[in-house]
């Protein structure tokens, strides 16, 4: 497995989005630094034994720095952990398109597999760095469907909220106190229901707010 993955990743690196970007062999992602932070395409694999194949599951990322680097006094993960996280990313399901790859351990049909491998990680990766490019787009598609009562808050996880949180203070100030009151609830019913990640950050939620609310990030 471990050759043709290697296979696929430097035949990658020689084209198109790749080819600007390094490969971070920790987490099998390929990263390409912007103006405020990064585009990420983690290439997460396993053996599929039942196909004898490689399974290449990617997840499309993209991290803005400023909506992280006021959490990390925060934080109760690794300084690595913090700064490798992205903003907001995707797989391809959630993006109504093909989500993993197959490539056969024995490196038949390799090359009609990387072309077609190859042509439809860009196309995620294109579109996700387009729609969601700047802080404003990131605002418009998260925070605008939350404080007009049409998006599902999630009901795990707890980046999320600080992430939300810090996006609408930079992008809309004034809604900041609104978003606050829609969240907190739910986090309560999150902590309730202990919620793992919540659990370990409950307690420092109204200092997390206050921060927000009254410092520049």
């Amino acid at each position: 497995m471990a050759l043709i993955f290697e296979n696929i990743i430097k035949d990658l690196s020689q084209i198109g989005f790749f080819s600007k970007c390094k490969f971070r062999k920790r987490d099998a992602s390929f990263l390409l630094k912007t103006k405020g932070g990064k585009y990420i395409i983690e290439l997460d694999h396993w053996m599929d034994e039942t196909t004898s194949s490689l399974v290449i599951y990617p997840i499309y990322g993209i991290r803005f720095d400023i909506l992280h680097k006021w959490f990390e006094k925060f934080s109760i993960k690794s300084l690595q952990d913090q700064r490798d996280r992205a903003s907001i990313s995707f797989s391809g399901d959630m993006l109504s398109l093909q989500d993993k790859f197959y490539f056969s351990l024995d490196g038949e049909k390799y090359t009609t597999d990387f072309d077609y491998f190859q042509t439809n990680l860009q196309k995620c990766a294109e579109y996700v760095f387009k729609e969601y490019s700047a802080l404003d787009k990131l605002y418009e598609k998260t925070i605008l469907p939350i404080l007009n009562g049409s998006a599902t808050l999630p009901n795990v996880g707890a980046d999320w909220i600080f992430i939300d949180l810090a996006l609408c203070k930079l992008v809309s100030p004034s809604n900041f106190s609104k978003l606050k009151q829609i969240i907190f609830p739910h986090v309560r019913y999150m902590y309730e229901q202990k919620e793992p990640n919540v659990l370990d950050y409950y307690n420092q939620l109204e200092s997390v707010f206050s921060y927000l609310e009254n410092n520049r990030i």
